[in-house]
């Protein structure tokens, strides 16, 4: 059974991304960091499990090997102007969705 699309609902993805890039110059490259580290971490971890299992499998394996990655990236979205911490805990599962479509789909 195929899972669901998450679809981040266009206004708090704007937030999200505006956030990401807002604030001072410092901010915004510790998200981008702490991002790339995320998306990183997940990319190597899932092709080593992909190589193992099941592609689904694979990415559940590969989200929980990253995370505290992923805990340290939304903490630098949580500490943006235009976020709060409720904001963050709505965005967690479409974020990881995202990056879930893009382990299983075409990754360009």
């Amino acid at each position: 059974m195929p899972r669901a699309r998450h679809v981040m609902p266009a206004p708090l993805l704007a937030i999200v991304l505006v956030a990401a890039a807002c604030g001072t110059a410092r901010a915004a490259s510790e998200t981008e960091l702490r991002h790339a580290a995320w998306r990183d971490c997940v990319s190597r971890n899932f092709g080593i499990q992909a190589a193992l299992t099941d592609r689904d499998l694979a990415v559940d394996a590969a989200f929980r090997a990253c995370r505290s990655a992923e805990d340290a990236y939304l903490a630098t979205l949580a500490d943006s102007p235009l976020l709060d911490g409720d904001d963050v805990i709505r965005a967690r599962p479409l974020v990881a969705g995202r990056i879930r479509a893009w382990l299983v789909g075409d990754r360009g």
